[in-house]
């Protein structure tokens, strides 16, 4: 939990899915990559991600209106006022980036208009 608490809280990124965690750790830790598949890993960042959501709120995920919610895959944050271990939210806190975006932290889906079908050349171009 606490490698999870550090990579999030660090992290110059407001939230993280599971894949990035996974790369985040697996770069400061080398020797987990040995440890577990990294199917098997993800589901249980995942799982360890979802228990400490339920358990006291110290990690929080971003809600989406796509799949990405499903088996904790989705956006992920720490949110320190909610940890258990007061001592480690004081120490986290001090290290984390100034302030992070809230906005950040909700789920926004874009939506591209798509473009008028545009010839190549322009009229006043033709020879």
């Amino acid at each position: 939990m606490g490698l999870l608490v550090e990579a999030l809280a660090t992290s110059r990124a407001t939230s993280m899915d599971t894949a990035a965690l996974y790369l985040v750790l697996t770069r400061a830790h080398p020797e987990l990559k040995t440890r577990r598949p990294k199917k098997e890993f993800l589901r249980l960042l995942g799982s360890v991600l979802e228990a400490g959501r339920a358990r006291c709120g110290m990690f929080e995920m971003v809600q989406s209106s796509g799949d990405a919610n499903d088996e904790g895959y989705g956006r992920w944050f720490y949110v320190p006022e909610k940890d258990e271990d007061k001592e480690r939210a004081f120490l986290i806190r001090a290290l984390m980036p100034r302030q992070k975006r809230s906005e950040t932290m909700k789920y926004k889906q874009y939506y591209w208009k798509p473009l008028d079908r545009i010839s190549r050349w322009d009229p006043e171009d033709a020879l």
